[in-house]
């Protein structure tokens, strides 16, 4: 039990991050009290997602704080995503969507039943006095933090895409709706979250957004338009803005979580994409290693510094992948070709865990109907070994080698036949006279989808093959998450 340092703590923010950092505390510190503030202003919001061992982890803890009535909650194991006319179920592997409004009451009412916790209904526009310990909580748009923005080094940085955040009363299958227009396609977001209730996030280039009149229009306009254009997979129902309209999505850094006895959690202390589905099960993580932190140590400032040891390193890792997925979006947002499952398997494949021999063992018949339409026929064959044509040249497997030369590459075949290359960083203007195939440089830095970003542009924008160049040899696995993803046709050896 913490000493003497720590007998006040005033918590900002009732969300899931300030919610359970409250209940956690309470029931390791029942001497200490626990002020959590939540704002009045609370609307009925949307749905959140958890996957199903951070759901087994929570309830290991509180198994109260799940106890929800069926209706405020809907599970599912596979994924549709709708593309080109198509419908390509995918695994999911165990999602939960909870109705955010009962999920957040609930939570609060729990900690609220505490003895030691007292609930306070108001609008915080200061930081709390007395309290040995602070803890903001209070949102990506945490008015506390801006105020010492300085001092915690807070860093917002916005996406290129814009989101609108919806629900409708109506219960839709989890899908990526994917709806392609001249300028661009809109990609929806959605899963069920309640008994008769659904999330609908759309996403959009700005630039589809306005060639379409959708950005500037009020919120009530955007709804109906929206309603319109996805009638059939709405089944008519219609959809209420959660969010005051067009949003780009802000990714907040801090490079330091505490300053004296306050301290982030959280939004507050950082961001990740709503597509990795993450935020809920990172912010009830921070709450509850915070909580233990301070049970553990007599000095406040020792619990802040090993909790700051022990979460950060583990949400840098998340923002990272979050920025690849991120990135993914707003590339296929520009207006990427589709291609059908191998779209579907580079949007599972953003992230980095999802390789194509990971995504085999978990969802064989997805990834065989990938490498199917990749080779045009039914195959046992890896990606890397599906034959391709280039020019003149049959190949039997895409690990190559190339000569390179003023620009230039060849690669030959086994019969003598070659193919000329032209090594390249953007897409050449007009044609190009026997050049069979165009090499791209990979990105020195970053996740998958960051290194193959540049090839994965030419690629989609020229129509001719890819040969992606990379300084050290890629595991055969990589290599094959690449083409399976249609990001490169061939990987040169180096």
């Amino acid at each position: 039990m913490s000493g003497p340092g720590v007998r006040t703590v005033a918590v900002v923010g009732g969300g899931p991050a300030g919610a359970f950092c409250a209940l956690e505390l309470a029931r390791l510190l029942p001497d200490v009290t626990v002020d959590l503030y939540d704002r009045e202003d609370r609307g009925p919001g949307a749905g959140i997602v958890l996957a199903d061992e951070v759901a087994r982890q929570v309830r290991a803890v509180h198994p109260e704080a799940l106890r929800l009535p069926e209706s405020a909650y809907a599970t599912w194991d596979e994924t549709i995503t709708s593309i080109d006319g198509e419908r390509i179920p995918s695994g999911a592997f165990g999602m939960s969507g909870i109705s955010r409004h009962v999920f957040h009451e609930h939570v609060r009412t729990l900690a609220a039943r505490r003895p030691n916790v007292r609930l306070i209904r108001r609008t915080v526009t200061a930081t709390p006095e007395p309290a040995d310990l602070v803890v903001l909580a209070d949102g990506a748009g945490s008015v506390l933090r801006q105020q010492r923005a300085e001092q915690f080094g807070t860093s917002v940085t916005a996406g290129a895409t814009r989101y609108l955040w919806l629900s409708t009363p109506t219960v839709l299958e989890p899908c990526f709706l994917i709806k392609e227009f001249g300028p661009g396609p809109l990609v929806v977001h959605a899963y069920p979250h309640a008994a008769g209730e659904s999330t609908f996030i759309v996403e959009a280039d700005p630039g589809t957004l306005t060639a379409l009149g959708l950005l500037d229009r009020p919120a009530a306009e955007a709804e109906r338009e929206l309603a319109t254009i996805f009638r059939a997979e709405l089944g008519g129902a219609p959809l209420t803005a959660r969010t005051a309209g067009w949003q780009a999505f802000r990714t907040v850094v801090n490079r330091r979580w505490s300053a004296g006895r306050t301290v982030l959690a959280g939004d507050a202390a950082h961001t990740v994409h709503f597509s990795t589905g993450s935020g809920t099960a990172l912010a009830i993580d921070d709450a509850l290693c915070l909580a233990r932190s301070v049970a553990a140590h007599d000095d406040p400032l020792d619990a802040v510094a090993e909790y700051d040891s022990v979460r950060r390193p583990i949400a840098e890792r998340m923002q990272a992948e979050a920025a690849e997925s991120t990135a993914w979006f707003e590339q296929f947002c520009r207006g990427e070709r589709l291609h059908g499952h191998q779209t579907v398997f580079a949007l599972r494949s953003r992230r980095a865990a999802n390789t194509f021999s990971r995504l085999r063992e978990r969802d064989p018949e997805f990834v065989a109907r990938t490498v199917a339409r990749l080779a045009g026929h039914p195959t046992d064959a890896e990606p890397v070994d599906v034959p391709l044509t280039v020019g003149r040249v049959r190949l039997g497997h895409r690990l190559v080698a190339l000569e390179r030369r003023d620009g230039r590459c060849v690669l030959r075949g086994a019969d003598g036949t070659q193919a000329v290359g032209l090594v390249v960083d953007r897409t050449p203007d007009g044609l190009l006279p026997g050049i069979d195939f165009l090499a791209v440089r990979a990105r020195p830095e970053g996740g998958r989808v960051t290194r193959s970003a540049p090839a994965a542009r030419i690629r989609s924008q020229s129509g001719l093959p890819i040969a992606l160049l990379v300084d050290e040899e890629l595991p055969r696995d990589e290599a094959n998450t690449l083409i399976a993803a249609a990001r490169t046709d061939l990987v040169a050896l180096p």
